[in-house]
């Protein structure tokens, strides 16, 4: 029925009670319309008895995004009689559940539960609470409430019962809550399972150390697939370091003819950045601009993180260059891109312009470039400077990570000792990791006497850890000094136990992997995924020695 008057509580008058429904369905889209239709029918007596009336009001209020929270529980609870229709409380209870915090959404669920007839609640009733509680920022902690949830669809007889969608609400916050024993016992007893069942238990295995293959033998065993379930294992792929199976998957995809997403194209930039493959990389952009319109940040600087690990700065600052939109993750990709894998002073360059523009703040990602760049160029004095910004200009706390950039960057100019005590200022449980690697400096420098000191002071931290034992072992070897040298080995055969992995000072091997995503903002996590493989392939020696050999296999 089309309604051509602005006022909704005149247009609600000039039609009669059987065109008032439908009148319901399409004409209140804003807050004071639904304001205006509850009044019309509170005067005309149209709510007392009318449940089709009252539900089609609520469903109205709560699809409105204009609609304040408290005025939806309002009529919930208070201003409409119940019982209410299962298919607005249901509606309510979707818009509610991003809105208000969980606990309120379950306090609201317990009073329903009171005051409506019998058939509250359905299978769609549970889903928006387990989402809600899946989506929290710490959803083990809703895991005695979500047990209960639980335990009541059990008792309904609603947790298995098609379609799946109460079984997959929970499915995902088993998952979500690290509860993968859970989730996999759940998903073995589901009767009926969905595209979106298998999706959900993929993420929660990918999401697992050593759970890529669990998740693969998953994959294989789907009759159907979508584009989740296809971006789920690439990138799954791509998080345990095995980016040559994420570009098959990536071709699997392609020869299958199933069209990607902008995620399909970050995950298959990334395992080319892995791998060096900058033909393959040109084919993923390539692939990027025939096929999606949209701009993507997020793909765009995926893909300038590509052409810098490929060793084509130039061409990874040009994409850069063309950005409209720029935000902290794309700058901190392409001053990586140079500091790393370019031209240091151009990132430092780089660096100083993105202060300028006065529209983006660094963090602690930026700060590691920075300071890889002053150890590639030996710049002690403008190391010590922006060493000091991090803390005094920029309130950023400097993780291991920056103390072994500048520890580095002394041992680079020679100033070991300068480099021991800076290490020494380090927590103290970083303390053994950071002198690890000052001794492996001190072996390769032939430094015996500190590292002799050093790796004493080691093996009273870690007296466990037979890395210690033979990098000291070795300072001793390099020195000329067997005796000692053979007094270390046969102390070490005697203990007989498997060595603890030690860490050198020559690369950043895995360190940026400790560089935590809750260290990182939370909007930013996925891109800076891509940035943490730079430890693979960061060298901070002067001179360089790299290969190019960048053909498709």
């Amino acid at each position: 029925m089309a309604v051509t008057s602005t006022s909704p509580h005149s247009a609600a008058a000039a039609i009669n009670v059987d065109g008032l429904p439908n009148f319901l369905r399409r004409a209140l889209r804003t807050h004071s319309a639904v304001l205006c239709a509850h009044a019309f029918l509170l005067r005309r007596g149209l709510l007392l008895g009318q449940p089709v009336h009252a539900g089609l009001l609520l469903t109205a209020s709560a699809c409105s995004a204009a609609s304040p929270p408290a005025h939806v529980l309002r009529l919930l609870l208070h201003h409409l009689p119940p019982p209410l229709p299962l298919f607005s409380i249901d509606a309510a209870l979707r818009a509610l559940a991003p809105r208000i915090p969980f606990s309120a959404l379950l306090s609201l669920f317990a009073s329903l539960l009171r005051s409506h007839h019998p058939l509250f609640p359905d299978r769609f009733s549970f889903p928006p609470l387990l989402s809600a509680a899946a989506s929290a920022a710490s959803p083990r902690l809703h895991l005695p409430s979500s047990l209960t949830l639980h335990a009541q669809l059990l008792r309904r007889g609603l947790l298995f019962s098609a379609p799946p969608h109460a079984a997959n609400a929970l499915l995902h916050f088993y998952a979500a809550a690290g509860r993968l024993s859970s989730a996999r016992h759940l998903f073995d007893e589901m009767p009926f399972r969905d595209i979106a069942s298998c999706n959900t238990l993929m993420t929660a295995f990918v999401g697992t150390a050593g759970g890529i293959d669990a998740a693969r033998q998953l994959f294989d065993r789907m009759l159907l697939r979508n584009v989740v379930s296809w971006n789920v294992m690439i990138n799954g792929y791509v998080k345990a370091k095995r980016p040559e199976q994420a570009l098959e998957v990536v071709r699997w995809m392609a020869a299958v003819g199933v069209r990607g997403t902008g995620t399909t194209v970050v995950g298959a930039a990334t395992a080319c950045a892995r791998l060096g493959r900058l033909g393959a990389g040109r084919e993923v952009h390539c692939a990027f601009l025939r096929r999606f319109e949209d701009d993507n940040l997020l793909v765009w600087t995926a893909l300038l993180d590509m052409y810098s690990k490929c060793r084509r700065v130039k061409a990874a600052r040009t994409v850069f260059d063309r950005l409209g939109v720029r935000n902290l993750v794309c700058w901190n990709a392409m001053i990586i891109g140079h500091c790393v894998y370019g031209e240091p002073g151009d990132g430092i360059k780089l660096f100083h312009q993105m202060i300028r523009s006065g529209n983006v703040r660094p963090d602690e990602v930026t700060f590691i470039g920075v300071l890889c760049a002053c150890a590639r160029l030996g710049l002690l004095d403008d190391g010590r400077a922006y060493f000091e910004q991090m803390s005094t200009t920029y309130n950023l706390k400097p993780t291991f990570v920056h103390y072994w950039c500048m520890a580095n960057l002394y041992g680079s100019v020679g100033l070991l000792e300068e480099a021991e005590g800076l290490l020494q200022s380090v927590p103290e449980d970083l303390k053994a990791r950071a002198l690890g690697g000052l001794l492996g400096l001190c072996r390769f420098r032939g430094e015996w006497e500190m590292g002799e000191r050093i790796a004493l002071r080691l093996i009273e931290l870690e007296p466990n850890n037979n890395a210690h034992y033979a990098l000291l072992c070795s300072v001793y070897a390099a020195a000329g000094r067997w005796e000692e040298a053979h007094r270390m080995k046969a102390t070490m055969k005697e203990r007989n136990e498997k060595f603890s992995p030690g860490y050198r000072l020559v690369n950043l091997n895995e360190i940026i992997h400790e560089f935590r995503a809750r260290e990182k903002q939370p909007e930013n996590q996925e891109i800076y995924a891509i940035l943490d493989d730079l430890a693979t392939r960061l060298k901070l020696a002067c001179k360089e020695n790299v290969q190019n050999d960048f053909g498709i296999k």
